[in-house]
């Protein structure tokens, strides 16, 4: 991965180097500049904040690299790329039953589905409300950090094999991780407690067990009791000739690039979406929720983040310190990918 120091640089390179609309277009290039200017001003507020308000100064941040991710956006027409309003709500804030309980509700309008937009993915559910337990392991850096109370479907990286030959027929091989641990000992006295778990994940779809054995389950000890390796294969489409880096790039078209052309991942739909969710409005929720917490619940808050009585608070510290990083470089490959759509 690119260093902080590198990401910003080239950040600060796109104020007169970005190409698209806005390049072309006066009012939004106005726009660009100064939305760039105020996230990095928000995130080096962040990094010098503690937990009490760094959650604040960091959702900001993201909120003011969305407007410059709308304003370079050519799927963004006429003022559809002007964001307005949140377009995300939050119910539940008592956080007395646990921070994964806290809930944030996607509406249709505002700058949270324009953004989904401008980026080319489909939009969280509107009006389906989604738990910060349910949101949480769906950003990859919080795994290594779990938060008490998760129950959500998780990210999983996307490791592709290779090549495997069956007759006429050609296979990607594919490993899975994290899955949670749950799902092995369901299979164990139900072989479809897997298929259910990963008909979940849109870009897995048409997979197998194993070719030669359709009812077998590859599993893969890592090492680490609450989460499993998973090996399963998705059909190709290449011919017999093809060799195993087509093969892998084949499975990498499938999945979720992250944070670059190799960091592929598996992200599950939720609700009644048709497409896997993209992992900067799984960033955005999560910031907007912990961000609400701390500006209207302040002694709420305070519990949470209690280095020495609450379960949460390490898990919240290595989310947020992870943001400083994460969040600047997702909006820059968003800005080169979006530029002049």
């Amino acid at each position: 991965m690119p260093s902080k120091r590198e990401v910003w640089r080239e950040l600060r390179g796109l104020r007169t180097g970005v190409a698209g609309p806005a390049q072309a277009t006066a009012e939004r290039r106005a726009v660009f500049v100064a939305a760039l200017e105020q996230a990095q001003q928000f995130t080096e507020a962040a990094e010098a904040a503690g937990p009490a308000t760094r959650p604040v100064q960091i959702f900001y941040a993201l909120s003011q690299f969305g407007r410059a991710i709308a304003a370079a956006s050519g799927l963004l027409g006429q003022d559809g790329w002007r964001l307005k309003g949140h377009g995300i709500g939050t119910r539940n804030l008592d956080a007395s039953l646990g921070l994964a309980s806290v809930e944030v509700l996607p509406t249709a309008k505002g700058s949270f589905p324009a953004v989904a937009r401008a980026v080319g993915v489909e939009p969280l559910e509107a009006q389906n409300p989604l738990t910060l337990g349910e949101l949480w392991p769906l950003v990859p850096e919080a795994q290594t950090v779990p938060l008490q109370g998760v129950s959500g479907l998780p990210a999983m990286h996307f490791a592709p094999g290779g090549l495997i030959h069956r007759g006429d027929e050609m296979w990607c091989r594919l490993s899975l991780y994290p899955v949670p641990r749950e799902v092995r000992v369901r299979s164990e006295a139900d072989p479809k407690a897997v298929d259910a778990f990963l008909a979940r994940y849109p870009s897995l779809r048409g997979w197998s067990h194993t070719p030669d054995a359709p009812n077998s389950i590859l599993w893969h000890n890592r090492g680490n009791g609450s989460a499993e390796e998973l090996e399963v294969f998705l059909p190709s489409a290449l011919t017999i000739s093809a060799d195993a880096d087509a093969g892998r790039l084949e499975a990498l078209k499938r999945s979720t690039l992250y944070r670059g052309p190799s960091d592929a991942y598996a992200f599950p739909a939720l609700g009644r979406m048709a497409g896997p969710v993209h992992p900067l409005l799984a960033w955005w929720a999560v910031l907007f929720g912990l961000s609400i917490l701390a500006r209207y619940e302040p002694a709420s808050w305070a519990e949470i983040i209690d280095i020495d009585s609450s379960s949460a608070a390490n898990a919240v510290e290595h989310l947020l310190d992870q943001a400083i990083v994460v969040v600047p470089h997702m909006a820059l490959m968003a800005i080169k990918d979006v530029a002049g759509r």
